[in-house]
């Protein structure tokens, strides 16, 4: 929490002092956040897919709740609380949803919903996880990519 908070401190600053700074310190952040969900979900399609799901669903909250505010001061005057509390619970909501993305997809009607699945991990394993990998880490010195990289490039010298 100390870090997080720290993180939020110095972004904060970082938007008012050196706006032209903040996309590429957010994208940073976010590479971040998608590292740790690739690495504790397996680093697959479902991992993927489960920080997709879960993103969409965070975000369409958050603007649904700003969308049913009344007005901007009511927003910020009477419902910060309410929705604070709101957007923790639905939260926690959104992650449980998230774990089950495939299942969302195959209720749709499962045959099509299974194709659609299996489509999903032909498309991701030899489309789409290569260059999502090389995204996500290719300038992490600490990653194995990057090491499996520098170690191409030292035997090709």
């Amino acid at each position: 929490m100390t870090s997080r908070a720290k993180e939020t401190a110095s972004m904060s600053a970082l938007l008012v002092n050196e706006p032209k700074s903040f996309p590429a310190a957010s994208l940073r952040i976010f590479k971040r956040a998608f590292r740790k969900v690739w690495h504790a979900r397996g680093g697959g399609l479902y991992a993927c897919g489960f920080f997709l799901t879960f993103v969409w669903l965070e975000f369409s909250m958050f603007f649904g709740e700003i969308y049913e505010a009344e007005s901007v001061g009511s927003f910020f005057s009477g419902q910060i609380f309410e929705f604070l509390f709101r957007f923790s619970v639905l939260s926690i909501q959104n992650t449980v949803k998230a774990l089950m993305w495939p299942v969302h997809i195959i209720m749709l009607s499962p045959a099509v919903g299974g194709l659609i699945v299996g489509g999903m991990f032909l498309a991701f394993e030899y489309v789409i996880k290569e260059p999502l990998e090389e995204w996500l880490f290719g300038d992490d010195e600490d990653s194995d990519l990057a090491a499996e990289k520098k170690h191409r490039k030292e035997e090709n010298q």
